[in-house]
Order: C-alpha cells, then structure tokens, then sequence
C-alpha cells in the first residue's frame, strides 16, 4: 500500500504556479476541494488531480461571453416625434 502525500497550500501553489494568497483566496471561497484535519488546510491527490481539471481544461458554458454580445446588438432606435408635435 503506498500512501501519497497531503500537500499543503504552499506545496500546491508551488505546484500549480500560482501564487500563495491565489490558494487561499479559492479555499476561502470553498472554489478548490480540501480537507481540513485537524484545522489545517492539506490537499489531498484525489483533491489535486480536481484542481488540475478545474484549472486547465476549458469551462464550457451555454451563455455568450459579454463580446459577442455587443457585437450583435443593434444601434439604439431613433425616438420619433409625432407630427403634431413639430
């Protein structure tokens, strides 16, 4: 039985070539799977290969980015004045 090591978040940013504060920031906002013994934050490899997915494989989303959709908005419609307004 081999057992893998835990890492902790300066081994994993260390790792994965971000900085520290990125690490914790994500853990904070529970973004990267981590566990918690005893208090301390350590990343197991089952929580490692996930980061590495959610890190390098491309998000697939059903929505437009924000460019595209200001490429195919149309120019604002112009007001008409009544005509017996004039």
């Amino acid at each position: 039985m081999t057992s893998e090591k835990w890492l902790t978040i300066d081994e994993l940013a260390e790792l994965m070539n971000v900085k520290r504060s990125w690490v914790r920031d994500k853990v904070t906002a529970r973004l990267l799977p981590h566990r918690r013994p005893s208090g301390a934050v350590r990343f197991a490899p089952e929580d490692v290969e996930a980061i590495k997915k959610q890190l390098f494989e491309p998000a697939v989303t059903a929505t437009p980015s924000r460019a595209a959709s200001r490429v195919r908005r149309a120019a604002p419609r112009q007001r008409r004045v009544p005509a017996d307004a004039a």
